[in-house]
């Protein structure tokens, strides 16, 4: 539920709409500065600001806030991508600084932060994805494998540890794609504890010998 605005930010923000309709720039523009002083994380105190801004790079400033702020405001995201577009024909240069599911942000040649709204749906990279009820597991399995490397030993406990997460994974309601993991898992184990086994040998014979 939407935070309720003081009553003094309310009555600035109606102030300025009313201002604007009437062509008022200037009583708008002070009514909309004075409420995002008051209220700096409403983005219609921002939108209103950027609709009688004295500057384009002001006007820019404040819709790029403003969609920050709320992505889902449909009027501050249409006029903030027509201001981009105007902005890059000015100066074709922005610097890429990061980017969010819903914006990238830039940097311009003046050094202002302009948030542009995505045109495509956000995908998070595979390798970023949580694994889900599978996590336990993986590092379990990553143990084994790194003790493995180090001589075996450890992998002689660590694996059946990872072999007994999948056995638990398996009583779980798990998709397909996790199902196939589990058994890979299983197997991976299993592999990894027959490898521990002549490997750990061999190091305790160098040890004692």
């Amino acid at each position: 539920m939407p935070e309720k605005l003081p009553v003094e930010v309310s009555q600035l923000l109606e102030d300025a709409e009313q201002s604007i309709q009437q062509d008022k720039r200037e009583i708008a523009y002070q009514s909309s500065l004075k409420a995002t002083s008051l209220a700096p994380h409403e983005p219609l105190a921002w939108y209103l600001r950027s609709q009688s801004a004295p500057s384009s790079e002001e006007q820019l400033i404040c819709l790029s806030r403003a969609y920050s702020l709320d992505p889902d405001f449909q009027d501050a995201k249409k006029e903030l991508r027509a201001a981009v577009q105007g902005l890059l024909k000015q100066e074709p240069f922005l610097a890429y600084v990061y980017e969010t599911e819903v914006l990238y942000q830039v940097r311009s040649n003046l050094g202002f932060l302009i948030n542009i709204p995505k045109n495509r749906v956000f995908e998070k990279p595979y390798l970023q994805k949580d694994p889900g009820p599978l996590q336990p597991a993986y590092g379990w399995l990553y143990l084994s494998l790194l003790a493995l490397m180090l001589g075996g030993v450890g992998a002689l406990v660590l694996a059946p540890i990872t072999a007994f997460q999948a056995l638990r994974l398996q009583s779980l309601s798990l998709s397909r794609s996790d199902q196939v993991r589990v058994w890979i898992l299983l197997i991976i184990s299993v592999i990894t504890w027959l490898a521990a086994i002549p490997i750990s040998l061999l190091l305790l014979i160098r040890i004692f010998t």
